[in-house]
């Protein structure tokens, strides 16, 4: 019997090159499967790709070319927003990456306006406006900070959801240092950018690359000296303030006397007052009762009604039913709505508050 040596030559090789493309194909799955448990890779998958993956990973402790997804977690769980709006597909949602905790929604029906804050009524932790042209805002404590970023959709009907709401809040105990703060404030404008391109949201985000960290916190001045929220003020010497931009939730404190807030869009529709009614739960546009006075504008887009009011200090016993405004406290008022009503684009504010 011949032996044809060339012949099985050949079929080793081939064999040969069979079984290393088939290893090759084998630990090329495992590596695939292997690079989905990547952190960036983890982080770029959840909440259906609307989460911008850098900044994330940077809130979480997490480098971008970090290898090891062991005990690195993410989850999403959707939810409806209210009964009267039907949002988009993929909204809304809740994501955790690793203690980063990030909410997107529609505006309209909003859940989760106030639901990550505790600064109404607390002279320490104010809202500070995001910069760059967005309209959100900032607040820091000692434990974390929490961001709010909102974007009117000029395509959407307030039944379909008038825009998207990013509320993002930093891995619980870790310091507010202005690193982690320009992450979060990255965050959720690339949350909010991203999410608006997947839902088709036709709207006008700020500009990204010219975000910066919003301050720590509010500052107290002498109320001649104040630039920002508390521009203007008379009926108190000493005001505490933040910068003035264009927040959804803004605070001047006339110290010792008055609480002045402005709240737009979501952030009126949930302000505290809220019982019934379209003026931040009140029924006619300007009025008083004994803890609140107020005035409103209208809006364009998505910030809806202009809400803006003065309460006592938190601790004040003081009823405006007993002890009504001065005719300074009232000026303070209707001066700091004009003010942030024309900073937003609002109308004049209705009528003056008694």
């Amino acid at each position: 019997m011949k032996w044809n040596y060339q012949a099985l030559l050949r079929g080793n090789v081939k064999r040969r090159l069979i079984g290393s493309a088939v290893a090759l194909a084998v630990l090329g799955a495992g590596y695939y499967g292997f690079q989905l448990q990547y952190p960036a890779d983890k982080t770029a998958r959840v909440c259906s790709g609307m989460l911008p993956v850098d900044p994330v990973l940077s809130l979480a402790g997490k480098s971008k070319l970090s290898l090891l997804g062991l005990g690195f977690h993410v989850s999403s769980k959707q939810f409806d927003v209210s009964s009267d709006v039907t949002e988009p597909s993929g909204l809304a949602t809740t994501c955790d990456v690793d203690g980063v905790v990030i909410s997107i929604e529609t505006t309209s029906g909003a859940h989760n306006a106030y639901g990550f804050y505790s600064f109404q009524r607390d002279q320490e932790s104010f809202p500070v406006p995001l910069d760059a042209g967005w309209q959100g805002f900032m607040v820091t404590d000692e434990d974390e900070a929490t961001a709010s970023v909102l974007l009117s959709c000029k395509n959407w009907t307030p039944e379909e959801g008038s825009g998207i709401l990013v509320v993002g809040e930093s891995p619980y105990g870790r310091e507010a240092t202005q690193a982690v703060r320009l992450d979060l404030a990255r965050t959720v404008t690339g949350a909010a950018q991203r999410a608006a391109e997947k839902t088709g949201c036709a709207t006008e985000p700020g500009d990204s690359g010219k975000l910066t960290a919003p301050a720590a916190e509010a500052t107290t001045v002498p109320a001649s000296d104040a630039t920002g929220t508390c521009k203007g003020m008379t009926a108190s010497k000493k005001v505490r303030e933040t910068a003035a931009g264009t927040s959804p939730a803004e605070e001047c404190l006339l110290v010792g006397g008055l609480q002045l807030a402005a709240a737009y869009g979501p952030f009126s529709d949930a302000s505290q007052a809220v019982v019934n009614g379209k003026y931040g739960g009140h029924d006619t546009p300007s009025g008083v009762d004994r803890s609140t006075a107020w005035t409103s504008a209208t809006c364009p887009g998505a910030l809806g009604i202009g809400y803006y009011h003065a309460s006592p200090v938190e601790g004040s016993d003081r009823k405006f039913s007993s002890d009504p405004l001065t005719k300074e406290e009232r000026a303070d008022l209707e001066h700091f709505a004009e003010q942030s009503a024309a900073r937003h684009g609002c109308s004049t504010p209705t009528g003056s508050a008694p």
